[in-house]
């Protein structure tokens, strides 16, 4: 089920029958009617509230007699009302002259009036389900909620802000202007648009209070039902397509991340997978979804004014009204059915080249023939399938798994396909389709990212084989080390090496055009998920590393007082990308000091020393190493908000994300990102918030409000893809080679500084060289102490010759991987509008 602020079109429409039956049950019942419907109905079940964490604590120390009473009134009876009941229970409560019929209702029933009449009788008028209708159960609903509401809205009273809904024709209701019913109302496969997102909040008619029950309407079970409730569920998936493509073309034109964009589509996919949770139920019972599908395509071609042929060939029609098929799946769930049909255990189905035509990325798809767009997907399909299965059969704990991945996956076990490996597939072809022969430039830059990250690892073990440290002990660089020899598979191709192996099973000869790497250069999702697993291991351990040795933080108080005190005029590139980045929280206690009480008062903070350190007695016991507290220094830990949320599912493979609707809160307000102007005029622009006010709200939330408002699962993948790609720098930065220049910066200051450092305190001032950040805390002390001392301008002297020629080295690296960085002035940044 999706979250409760996310809403699908059918749960939409499922919410206003169900909000029909309860208010007249409700109703009823308060007014005394007396019948088994109301009182125990045909489903009478119970649900209870489960008491979880702190709250689950804090019952379990109440009395007795309070948990029995709390757990009592946690028990809810839920009814389910026939639909047969309708009219009388509405008839009862048009008899008492004293009920109040509300406006919410009548609204409420025409707008299923309107979606359940006009979608119905097209049916039967094009006859694409007439011979499985019932003609006594064609229309049987929409008669009792016609009949419901001619018997109630003679008693409407208009209350203060409308007056009494006046009665209307079916066609005036199918058109009705309430922004809800314009989504239902053609049941179109439309394209994408601001509607959804700008339907106002829908009022549905609240069941009398004061009882402690819920009710709910007949599940409608018909195969009319079912393909309105799949038409539904269509819709939706389609508008979630489209904001997928949105997303891969600006990817193609160098405005998205590679990680993001594969993030962001899997994301899509898995909320489409929580739609169709209720509409699966539906299909299996009625069919299957190969018949459900089938019937939908012929109702939209015949809807559209194709000519249905009179002894028709499905696949032969397909092709003909391809526009059509392609936008109700049943193509796709073709093809992937007669690839289960070839799914055998242990064995990896092996695609011969040619064997059902050629795929050409470079030719035009848009002139091509039905049959040649469908010649193309099936090759497409035919072939990664074979990527996928060989994953599966042969590649044990690869790395990272997408939605079509694990689809796969279930389909090797129960030879069944599933409507979400279905749409899985199809977001594959869509986005080759926007990509052509660009698709596997995803794979080209997942190998220089990697490559690069390699590299990276290969300098920090030989920068740190002397270097030992009490918090970084050396199991840790072994870990770093597993990184690296795991991402080294990953460029090898297990599954090149599992196919290889069977074709030597079945004794055919490897093909030629058999390449390396065809799983991650045939998908740019993979490819994504794959460049966010490494890149946020290796942030991940950059972060952790400058935590342990201090040498980012320290730099920072360093330059950041030798600014202040005006001795740095020269700008240091790289520290000035990571406190934009991660912001002065990370490295400071409150504000950014910019007195020398304060540098030094700042720098015990956050080093985690005692108030001793800078009383009046310091002087007795100068060695700051001996004052450290037991909370330890404090650490960079509020980066990446958004991003690191899916650590557990890309990085150590703990599952499916399950949205709820605290994530889905905090994808939209966790995120120190927003957006400026608009996409339709070209000025959207995505920035950091500078807010004070705004980022310490964002910043301190903990609690999310359920009732956030009501999102489309496209409008959540718009706002995540904006907020995973404003995080991108942050997770992309080298921060392992930045504690090394830090560090390295840090040895130069001690060098240049050492004499004056004895001088001032004694030769024991530094033990060990773990312990150079101390370097820092003596500068200030001194300073502190005696405002004549002339150690920070020292410091100043060898800041400035090591920043001359390294710093500026993270915008190299950067840049190396496609990523420059480009410092603007306040002024030049005004006349762009970006400030």
């Amino acid at each position: 089920m999706l979250p409760t602020n996310l809403v699908s079109t059918y749960q939409a429409y499922k919410k206003d029958t169900d909000s029909i039956a309860a208010w007249l049950a409700s109703t009823a019942k308060s007014c005394g009617y007396a019948s088994e419907s109301v009182a125990a109905g045909p489903a009478n079940k119970t649900t209870s509230t489960r008491l979880k964490g702190k709250a689950r604590a804090a019952a379990r120390k109440t009395n007795a007699s309070t948990t029995k009473s709390a757990a009592k009134s946690a028990v809810i009876a839920k009814y389910t009302i026939k639909i047969k009941d309708f009219v009388p229970l509405a008839e009862f409560i048009a008899s008492q002259h004293n009920v109040s019929i509300p406006t919410s209702l009548i609204t409420t029933l025409r707008r299923v009036i309107a979606i359940r009449g006009g979608f119905g009788d097209k049916l039967a008028e094009e006859g694409a389900i007439k011979d499985k209708l019932n003609d006594q159960k064609h229309g049987y609903f929409v008669g009792i909620l016609r009949k419901v509401r001619d018997v109630l809205q003679p008693r409407t009273k208009p209350s203060k802000a409308a007056s009494t809904p006046k009665r209307t024709s079916e066609k005036e209701d199918a058109v009705a202007t309430d922004g809800f019913v314009n989504q239902f109302a053609a049941l179109k496969m439309y394209e994408p648009s601001e509607d959804f997102a700008n339907t106002p909040d829908v009022e549905r008619p609240k069941p009398s209070e004061g009882t402690n029950v819920t009710y709910e309407a007949e599940p409608l079970t018909s195969l009319e039902d079912v393909i309105i409730a799949t038409t539904m569920l269509i819709n939706d998936l389609n508008v979630i397509r489209s904001r997928v493509e949105w997303i891969w073309s600006n990817w193609r034109d160098g405005f998205f991340d590679l990680a993001a964009a594969a993030i962001a589509t899997n994301t899509a996919i898995d909320l489409a997978r929580n739609l169709m949770d209720d509409v699966v139920p539906l299909i299996k019972d009625c069919g299957g979804l190969q018949h459900i599908l089938a019937k939908v395509f012929v109702m939209q071609a015949i809807t559209k004014g194709y000519v249905l042929p009179a002894t028709p060939r499905l696949d032969d029609f397909a092709l003909e009204a391809f526009d059509v098929a392609d936008g109700t799946y049943i193509l796709t769930y073709n093809v992937l059915e007669s690839l289960a049909r070839v799914v055998q255990a242990q064995n990896i189905p092996i695609y011969k080249e040619g064997s059902f035509g050629y795929y050409d990325p470079r030719s035009t798809r848009e002139s091509k023939s039905g049959y040649k767009k469908h010649e193309e997907d099936r090759v497409l399909l035919m072939k990664f399938f074979t990527e996928l299965m060989a994953v599966e059969r042969g590649v044990a704990n690869y790395p990272v798994a997408d939605e079509f991945l694990r689809g796969v996956k279930e389909l090797a076990e129960t030879k069944q396909v599933s409507f979400h490996l279905v749409f899985a597939a199809q977001i594959f072809l869509d986005i080759h389709h926007t990509l052509r022969a660009g698709a596997d430039r995803g794979y080209e830059m997942l190998e220089k990212n990697l490559c690069f990250l390699e590299g990276e690892i290969d300098a920090h073990l030989e920068y740190h084989k002397d270097m030992k440290i009490n918090n970084w002990p050396a199991h840790n660089n072994w870990m770093i080390s597993q990184i690296k020899s795991k991402l080294k598979s990953v460029l090898s191709d297990p599954a090149h090496n599992a196919k290889l192996k069977a074709y030597r099973e079945i004794g055919q000869p490897v093909p030629i055009s058999l390449e390396r790497n065809r799983l991650l250069k045939m998908s740019p999702v993979l490819s994504g998920l794959m460049l966010y697993h490494f890149r946020i291991e290796v942030w991940d351990v950059g972060i952790a590393l400058a935590n342990a040795w201090g040498s980012i933080t320290y730099s920072l108080h360093l330059y950041n007082a030798l600014q202040a005190e005006e001795l740095e005029p020269r700008k240091w590139p790289d520290m000035d990308v990571v406190r934009t980045l991660l912001g002065d929280s990370n490295f400071f206690v409150g504000d950014a000091p910019g007195t020398a009480a304060d540098y030094f008062k700042k720098f015990c903070l956050q080093m985690g020393t005692t108030v001793t350190a800078f009383s009046k007695n310091r002087r007795a016991n100068p060695t700051l190493s001996s004052l450290s507290s037991k909370s330890g220094p404090r650490g960079i830990k509020d980066g990446a908000p958004v991003s690191s949320m899916f650590m557990d599912r890309y990085l150590r493979n703990t599952g499916q994300v399950d949205w709820t609707a605290a994530d889905v809160a905090k994808v939209i307000e966790l995120s120190l990102w927003e957006t400026e102007g608009s996409e339709e005029e070209h000025t959207l622009i995505l920035g950091q918030i500078e807010d004070p006010e705004k980022l310490r709200q964002k910043k301190n939330r903990k609690k999310f409000s359920p009732e956030t408002a009501k999102l489309h699962p496209e409008q959540l993948i718009r706002g995540l893809m904006f907020a995973l790609q404003g995080e991108v720098l942050e997770i992309a930065f080298p921060y392992t080679a930045m504690h090394r220049e830090c560090w390295s910066l840090l040895r130069a200051v001690r060098k240049h500084c050492d004499p004056l450092l004895r001088q001032t305190f004694d030769a024991a001032y530094m033990e060990r060289e773990s312990e150079l950040c101390f370097v820092v805390g003596y500068i200030f002390m001194a300073i502190t102490d005696n405002p004549g001392s002339e150690l920070l301008s020292e410091a100043a002297v060898a800041v400035r010759e090591y920043v001359r020629t390294e710093g500026s080295t993270m915008l190299g690296l950067l840049k190396e991987i496609g990523m420059p960085v480009e410092f603007k002035s306040q002024k030049e940044a005004e006349e762009m509008g970006l400030a």
